[in-house]
């Protein structure tokens, strides 16, 4: 989970109903797509510090925002949410507490999201953010092992935090954090289906 967005492949996803237009424009302000978008990160693993990382969307390729890191992302909406490529959800409408889907990645591995705070106020060192959602990701390793993946979005912004932690038995061992030092965006142009 040392990825700034997602890194895990997957196989299959669950889906819901087509959204609204109105709704689709909520949903597509928590991810500004645009080539030159970029978002820099503080981080840390383990609770040390890292090197900042920058991540900026360097091309549409086939309906889909390409960044630059050396496995890019592959984001776009489509009537349903944001995909990463054409195996996952990172967020999904109703923006509501408690909106859940899946991901399935192979026999073994299943992600599970959820909606868990739709209206969050977040401080990181881009500033403060009104109004964010964060979405949990969870993958169970077996009977006392779960890996929890927290990505925060922000309307207009995109994401401004990510948290990786490792629960094992009752201990919760931080393994990430990425949280927003600086932004660049651009006028928002969709690439949905």
């Amino acid at each position: 989970m040392h990825g700034a967005w997602i890194v895990i492949a997957l196989a299959a996803c669950a889906h819901q109903g087509p959204l609204s237009a109105e709704r689709r424009v909520n949903l597509e302000s928590y991810m500004p797509l645009a080539v030159g978008n970029r978002w820099t990160y503080e981080t840390s693993f383990q609770q040390q510090p890292q090197a900042d990382l920058s991540i900026s969307i360097v091309a549409l390729k086939d309906g889909c925002f390409l960044d630059d890191r050396p496995e890019p992302s592959r984001l776009r909406f489509d009537g349903e949410g944001l995909r990463d490529g054409n195996v996952r959800y990172l967020l999904k409408a109703p923006l509501v507490e408690g909106t859940k889907w899946m991901c399935v990645a192979d026999v073994r591995t299943v992600e599970h999201y959820e909606i868990v705070s739709a209206h969050r106020k977040v401080q990181v060192p881009a500033g403060v953010f009104e109004d964010c959602v964060t979405v949990r990701m969870t993958i169970h390793i077996n009977e006392t092992r779960s890996m929890f993946n927290e990505m925060t979005f922000a309307p207009g912004v995109g994401i401004v935090e990510i948290r990786a932690t490792l629960r094992d038995g009752k201990n919760d061992l931080p393994q990430s954090h990425f949280r927003l030092k600086r932004f660049d965006i651009h006028p928002q142009k969709s690439a949905a289906s």
